[in-house]
């Protein structure tokens, strides 16, 4: 069971080679390239939210993002990992 973003972010090698490039914005990166941490965004912007309403747990949050990038195929799209937190979490993205 992971903790934390790091230790998701940890299981991932992410390059990015394209920043901001073309339909990069439809993808979802596991990992970390630098100062940029995509699932830091999504927990603060779209599961934080969640957590302060109390309508998961923090443990949700970290285990919904493990499981939406564990069994996505690589490269995530956008959609379908919201998908998969609304469906994991019970929430709407």
């Amino acid at each position: 069971m992971v903790r934390s973003i790091k230790e998701i972010n940890d299981k991932y090698d992410y390059d990015d080679e394209y920043p901001q490039g073309e339909g990069d914005s439809e993808q979802v990166a596991c990992g970390q390239n630098g100062t940029y941490n995509e699932l830091q965004y999504i927990y603060d912007n779209y599961l934080k939210p969640e957590i302060d309403k109390k309508k998961i747990t923090k443990q949700d949050a970290i285990d919904a993002l493990d499981s939406a990038c564990s069994s996505l195929s690589n490269p995530r799209d956008r959609e379908d990992f919201y998908n998969h937190l609304e469906t994991e979490l019970g929430i709407t993205i």
